[in-house]
């Protein structure tokens, strides 16, 4: 009798009894069939999803395009006239008339449920149809004058501005003509919202428009830097008038000093611009900034400039320099309108500038002596490092900073161009004068014979 222990049979061998397992889940061949045709039926009915969903796909754009076109086509129809639209109906109605009736029923139903479903027309190409004179919201009967003026004004919001404009679908990306068009729209809905700033500074402008003396204030050249000095250990003792203190290590200018000192220095540049003096600019700083707003000065006061290098004997050995320059066109003489003269400048004539501006007279040690020497009157802007004394009318600033020296640079060529304004303003009023009076000898001249026939 065979024995069962835990539900398992037992079998007998020559030796002894033992336990053979029994799988549990034995997949049968039935069974192994039915899993395989669910997987290849779950896998076909997902293929049949995608292709549904990809053919709805594909038929949306379809139906877009198509609505898009159709649009396109009742423009042009709502535009065409009555002559060839009778025309055209007349033939259509011969090419249907060879259809059967059920047929054109049928296309019929089509196109009003296709009409309905996808054709949201707006208001003005509805109410400008030939076909519709109703207005869909209001009920109420339009006339043909009104239709025709709201199309006309909706055709000329567009069409006047931009006739080469193509509206693109909706499903596709905006044009490049569009997007321009919607930042512009942007820009006059949206584009002045947030702050907007004042009073901005922008450095150019001292080069290009600097400000006059009279529009110079305290707080501009605070503004420029124009009250930092050097450092204490190399102060001038003559410099002390100028001034106001320190901190941190260096000496602060007295602004109230540098403003005065810059206004009697501009009358002196007006005043010998006014009256055709050379006004030499001398600024041998490395920076470009500065080298532009000295060839910018020189520019506006019809003045001179070196910006490079002082050549020693410029002035007192003015004979011997010269002779370096080869070119004879670099050598010309100008009149009181800064018009070139014809006669040749010769070699053993000595020119001297009427007034010398120096930018930097730490560094031009040797054009100040040579001014001296020649009496030369100078103007300069000294740092606390520079001796003033030597200088005739010192503008205490500071000569390294690029923003001061730029503005100081623009006020005093200001200056001077307001004296070379007044110089030709004066000419032009001399030669109006001269020439009234010469019209006015002619005309005595002319009438002199007739006086004298007259007495005879």
């Amino acid at each position: 009798m065979l024995r069962t222990s835990f539900g398992r049979p037992l079998r007998r061998s020559l030796v002894r009894y033992y336990v053979e397992p029994v799988p549990k889940h034995v997949p049968s061949n039935n069974n192994l069939e039915h899993t395989l045709s669910h997987k290849e039926l779950r896998e076909q009915a997902i293929a049949e999803a995608l292709a549904r969903e990809e053919e709805a796909i594909q038929k949306s754009k379809q139906i877009r395009e198509l609505t898009e076109k159709s649009k396109e086509l009742i423009t042009v129809l709502n535009k065409t006239p009555t002559t060839l639209m009778n025309e055209r109906i007349a033939k259509l109605n011969q090419d249907l008339s060879k259809i059967p009736q059920d047929k054109i029923k049928q296309l019929d139903e089509q196109l009003r449920e296709y009409m309905i479903n996808n054709m949201h027309l707006t208001d003005d190409i509805i109410e400008n149809r030939p076909w519709a004179n109703k207005n869909l919201k209001n009920g109420r009967k339009i006339s043909a004058k009104e239709s025709e003026s709201k199309a006309s004004s909706m055709t000329n919001q567009y069409t006047s501005q931009f006739p080469n404009l193509k509206p693109t679908p909706d499903y596709k990306e905006y044009s490049e003509q569009e997007l321009y068009l919607r930042q512009l729209d942007h820009l006059r809905t949206s584009g002045a919202l947030g702050s907007r700033l004042e009073n901005v500074y922008k450095p150019q402008r001292d080069t290009t428009n600097p400000p006059s003396i009279t529009q110079t204030t305290i707080s501009n050249l605070m503004a420029a830097g124009c009250h930092l000095g050097h450092a204490t250990s190399s102060f001038r003792s003559n410099f002390q008038p100028f001034i106001y203190g320190t901190y941190n290590g260096i000496h602060l200018i007295d602004l109230n000093q540098t403003i005065s000192q810059l206004q009697t220095a501009c009358k002196v540049i007006e005043g010998v611009s006014e009256k055709g003096g050379v006004i030499l600019f001398v600024g041998t700083h490395k920076n470009w900034s500065i080298q532009e707003s000295l060839v910018a000065a020189a520019e506006r006061a019809k003045g001179y400039y070196v910006s490079k290098r002082w050549i020693p004997g410029t002035i007192t050995n003015y004979i011997e320099v010269s002779k370096q320059i080869k070119d004879p066109s670099m050598k010309q003489q100008i009149d009181m309108e800064n018009k070139p003269l014809n006669s040749a400048v010769t070699s053993n004539s000595i020119i001297k500038p009427d007034l010398v501006i120096l930018l930097n007279p730490v560094e031009n040690r040797n054009c100040i002596k040579e001014c001296l020497s020649a009496c030369i009157p100078t103007i300069a802007l000294c740092d606390t490092d520079m001796e003033p004394s030597l200088i005739t009318y010192p503008i205490p600033c500071n000569d390294e900073n690029v923003r001061s020296v730029n503005l100081m640079l623009g006020i005093m060529s200001k200056a001077a161009e307001a004296g070379v304004k007044r110089r030709l303003d004066i000419i032009k009023q001399l030669k109006e004068t001269e020439r009234q009076a010469a019209k006015q000898q002619l005309q005595e001249s002319q009438q002199d014979p007739f006086q004298e026939g007259a007495a005879l």
